[in-house]
């Protein structure tokens, strides 16, 4: 009984898919000519919309030298925030100010239904 040898028919395959590869034309298809080389300073609508929020142990909060009580602090970041879609609330403290304050205020903002909220870390680099 003779065998049935693949090789030659593997070769045969190669070279047919090395003769597509040469013979075919590779277009660049939907290609889209941009011009990066002109700088704008103006905003776009992209641009997140950042509220910093300095939080104090008494219960208020200091946000643009203005200080805001709780119930006052969600009104606030809902009217600054009806406009924009993107936004991100940062959340910093002062050294007096505890970590059941931190995370009531958290908490309190996360069930007033304001989310993208991010934690301001100090560098407390000591110079000797």
């Amino acid at each position: 009984m003779t065998r049935i040898s693949l090789t030659p028919v593997i070769d045969v395959v190669f070279i047919l898919l090395i003769f597509f590869m040469l013979a075919s034309n590779f277009n660049k298809i939907g290609e889209i000519d941009m011009d990066m080389t002109k700088e704008s300073n103006s905003a776009s609508k992209e641009d997140i919309k950042l509220i910093e929020l300095l939080i104090r142990q008494d219960e208020t909060v200091i946000s643009d030298g203005k200080v805001y009580d709780d119930n006052e602090l969600v009104t606030m970041i809902k009217h600054l925030t009806k406009d924009s879609s993107k936004y991100s609330i940062i959340l910093t403290s002062k050294e007096d100010v505890t970590y059941q304050r931190f995370l009531y205020l958290m908490n309190f903002l996360k069930n007033n239904e304001i989310n993208n909220i991010n934690l301001g870390l100090k560098n407390n680099a000591t110079k000797n």
